[in-house]
């Protein structure tokens, strides 16, 4: 169904546009994981960096209220052409806000941990964040092609980064740690994991079909 839809959207203009506006909320979710992932695990000054990290927070969020905008107005005057198509913009362009809105939450963990991240805890979260960042970048190209074999790749690799971090979260009730890094570990363990998921989600909508979209298909992982 995904590359039918992806057919159409190809050759008209209006969809093809909605894709490219798609493609750059993606682009600046990454970029707002990564510099956040950086600041985090380098211990850069998180001042340096709050101003871009806010901006690009704000014109992911704009962007989504502009694609909404667009396909409410392509489907109140061509309300049986396109449907389909809309439905999964509409779906994924939430995805995609809420990459941003963790990726911002991560950056706020910066003024939470104080203490020196060099414990084995630190060590696996910061593997985690090596693939989830792995997954955003396979998750453009694998929409804009329609390959349903990095979508796979990406569904399972979020099985992968959830039951990691659920296990660690729960390692950590039984260790001594600092307050900060409870807390921040912790945090940062559910944010990496909502950020796969959404990038899951993101991938679902090229393997399953409409109703599923947000599920992982069935022996997936």
């Amino acid at each position: 169904m995904f590359e039918n839809i992806l057919r159409i959207w190809k050759k008209e203009d209006f969809l093809k546009t909605i894709l490219d506006d798609f493609s750059n909320m993606l682009d600046e979710a990454k970029m707002i994981f990564e510099k956040a992932d950086m600041v985090l695990w380098a211990k850069k000054p998180a001042e340096m960096f709050h101003a871009e990290i806010y901006a690009r927070d704000r014109k992911i969020n704009e962007e989504e209220q502009r694609i909404r905008r667009k396909l409410v107005e392509h489907l109140s005057i061509n309300p049986r052409k396109d449907f389909a198509a809309c439905l999964v913009f509409m779906s994924v362009i939430k995805d995609a806000e809420r990459i941003g809105d963790y990726g911002k939450n991560i950056f706020e963990l910066n003024y939470i941990i104080k203490s020196e991240l060099d414990d084995d805890f630190a060590k696996t979260l910061k593997d985690i964040g090596i693939e989830v960042n792995r997954n955003l970048a396979l998750i453009k190209g694998a929409f804009a092609e329609a390959d349903s074999k990095k979508a796979v790749s990406i569904m399972k690799a979020h099985g992968r980064v959830s039951s990691e971090c659920e296990s660690l979260i729960r390692s950590m009730a039984s260790k001594q740690l600092s307050v900060d890094k409870a807390v921040g570990y912790t945090l940062l363990g559910r944010y990496y994991k909502r950020i796969s998921a959404h990038s899951a989600n993101i991938a679902s909508s090229i393997v399953n079909p409409l109703e599923k979209i947000d599920f992982v298909a069935e022996g997936i992982l």
